[in-house]
Order: C-alpha cells, then structure tokens, then sequence
C-alpha cells in the first residue's frame, strides 16, 4: 500500500536530518581523533595493507554481533533475514558518535523495518544484543588479564585498609569480570524480560508481543557469538600495532600477550559503553586502552595504537555504510507488514 505524497516527504525528510547528524558526529568524531594523534609529534610510517587488514578483522566482529542481532529479530514477532539484519546492524553503528547512543536505535530500526520487523522489537533486540555484547566483553577481559604477569603496578587507597598495590594486570582482570557479572544479571531472561515490560519506548506496537522469546540458549549463543567478536575486534587492534610496528607486534606475539591485547580492547570499550554521555566512549575507551596496552607497548605507542584503531574502526564503519546503505532496498512495491499501523497496547 503506497503511502501519501505528503508523508513520504516527511519521512525522507526525517531521515536527510539523521543522515547530516550522523555524520557531521562523526566528522568531528575524526578531527578531533586526529589532532590527537598528530599532536603526539611522534614520527610513525604505517603499512596501508594492515591498516585495511584492520579494519576488514573489525568488520567482521561486527557481523558476528550482527549475527546475535539477527537471531533475536528471530525470535521474535516479525523475523527478517540475515542480509538486511546485518545492514541494518552494520550501518547504525555510525549512529554512536552522536552523544547519548541513542541515534543507533534510531537508525537500526529505521533500516529494518522496510525488511519486516517491527520497530519495537528491533529496539528491544538492539539492547538486549548490546548488553550481552558488553558481559561478553567484561568476562572475556577477565580472562585474557587474570593470567599476564608484569611489572606494572597501581596504587589504590581503601578506606580502613591504607594503600594497596595491585598488579595492572589482576586489576584489570577484577574489573572485566565485576563489568561481566553486572550486565549478566541485567540480560538473564526473566530479568530482561520484567525491565524491558517496564521501559516505555517512544515507538509504535509496544507491548509484550513485541518482546522477542529470550532463553537461556539464546543467552549462551549470544554469549558465545559476541565473544567471536571481541576477538576479532583485538586482532583488529594487534594489526594496527603491526601496522606502524612490526617488531612491537611480532613481540606481543612471543611474549604471548595476544590475549592481553584483546582483553585491552574489550575492558576499554566495555568501559567506554558505561560512560554513555560521551559519543562512543570517546576519552574513556583510548584512556582505559593506552592504560592496559603501555606495559606492553610502552606509553608512546600504547597511545598511538588507541587512536590510530580509532580512526581504523571509523573508517571501516564508513566504508561499509557506503557499500551497504544503497544495496537490498526493500522493493518499492512490497507490500508494508501487517502489523504496521496498529496502535499499540496502552
């Protein structure tokens, strides 16, 4: 069924006004990266081919969060496939530059509920996939950390107790499992399922048939496909390493601190999530990154990896909105999902 001349303008009105916010967030995301990096006056040559490397591994992570966003649309009232789920996935992330996180809502459903799904369900199904993303990014810290030995120690003063050192380490392990722990209780089914009945979305057909059948099965699948991402998403920041420091990289690998480089990433973005006043954990995430890398890398470099990955993760993010945002269009005459139009429970 067409829609009105009048609301079809409306609508792509709305989404040119996404679309300027979008990137103008991100173009100021980039600049001020930038000067960062440049304002560190260190002379670096980088190998353009793992800089791509880098970002085809940070993709990929993506797509296997994407593929956990695509079983909960599954599970729920109005499926789509896994093509659309991924665009729809990949191409919000673009949204997180604007502060508040909540253009990636915004544009996620947006871009699949041409495909079927109902806008309510791909906002639930957003949450609930970043929730468990971020247990699976806290435990997966905690073990990479838990076993690193080094040097590197930090001072913290406990009332009653005095001062305390602690290995960087061990600290770091404690915090990625408490972070874990925390957002494992939020996404167990029965306590997503009494949370998300009592937030109230600004979008049409809220309700409980909106909520898609979360299990303990989909839990560990999330678990386990969000923990494929957080992987490769280390990778991606070990090849920035090789990139502009190929005996540093190849150091990392026979001192057997791969695993520390990922559990880096994952605790920084973790706890750059937690920080969601800032537009994607800017300063938060590059602060707790060059904090866990500098034992490794040296403070110069551990610096440099943070914001070069940045940039790389950016760049990626763009690359594949431009490839992806005007492939698998939904047919101009499909007709518009039945539940569409509805009005919702009160």
């Amino acid at each position: 069924m067409a829609r009105p001349r009048g609301k079809r303008l409306t609508i792509a009105a709305v989404k040119g006004v996404v679309a300027v916010v979008v990137l103008w967030a991100v173009g100021r995301h980039v600049l001020r990266t930038w000067d960062d990096l440049t304002g560190r006056r260190i002379t670096l040559r980088f190998e353009p081919l793992w800089l791509v490397g880098s970002g085809l591994l940070y993709l990929a992570g993506l797509s296997a969060y994407g593929r956990f966003y695509e079983r909960i649309l599954r599970a729920g009232p109005t499926p789509i496939g896994l093509i659309p789920a991924l665009r729809g996935y990949l191409v919000s992330h673009l949204g997180k530059y604007v502060p508040g996180k909540a253009m990636v809502v915004v544009v996620r459903a947006g871009l699949v509920v041409p495909f079927g799904a109902r806008a309510s369900t791909a906002a639930i199904a957003t949450f609930y996939e970043t929730l468990v993303m971020m247990a699976a990014g806290g435990f997966l810290a905690a073990a990479g950390f838990a076993p690193a030995v080094g040097s590197h120690r930090v001072e913290l003063r406990i009332a009653g107790l005095g001062p305390v050192s602690l290995p960087v380490y061990q600290l770091a392990a404690m915090a990625g499992l408490g972070l874990g722990l925390a957002f494992l209780i939020v996404v167990l089914p029965p306590v997503f399922g009494r949370l998300a009945g009592l937030v109230s979305l600004p979008i049409p057909g809220v309700g409980p048939e909106a909520l898609p059948r979360l299990s303990p099965r989909l839990l560990v699948q999330g678990l386990l496909w969000s923990a494929a991402g957080w992987i490769l998403l280390g990778l991606s920041q070990l090849a920035v390493v090789r990139a502009f420091d190929p005996e540093g990289a190849r150091a990392l690998a026979a001192a057997g601190l791969v695993p520390v480089v990922i559990a880096s990433v994952a605790l920084a973005t973790v706890a750059g999530f937690v920080v969601a006043v800032l537009p994607g954990g800017l300063g938060v995430r590059e602060g707790v990154l060059m904090s866990a890398l500098a034992p490794a890398l040296g403070s110069d470099r551990s610096v440099v990896a943070a914001l070069a990955l940045r940039l790389v993760w950016v760049a990626a993010e763009l690359a594949a909105a431009i490839v992806l945002v005007p492939l698998w269009r939904r047919p101009s005459g499909s007709v518009e999902p039945p539940w569409k139009g509805r009005p919702g429970p009160s």
